[in-house]
């Protein structure tokens, strides 16, 4: 659940770009204040997602599918 709590705590545009690192994506083109929230967050780092952004899509994605 605090998975889920986090990510709902995110911006809209903080969470395309985790959901964009997930699929392979890079933050390039990214604001860097979002991507600098995501780092402080452990959520990301420079080479991609980290295990804990991994978790919180993760957790996200679930509850997403529950919810249907």
């Amino acid at each position: 659940m605090a998975d889920l709590k986090l990510w709902n705590g995110l911006t809209r545009r903080e969470q395309r770009i985790v959901v964009k690192l997930f699929g392979g994506g890079s933050t390039q083109n990214d604001s860097p204040n979002e991507t600098v929230n995501l780092a402080q967050l452990g959520l990301i780092t420079e080479d991609g997602l980290t295990s804990a952004g991994v978790e919180v899509f993760i957790a996200a994605f679930k509850a997403q599918r529950e919810a249907r």
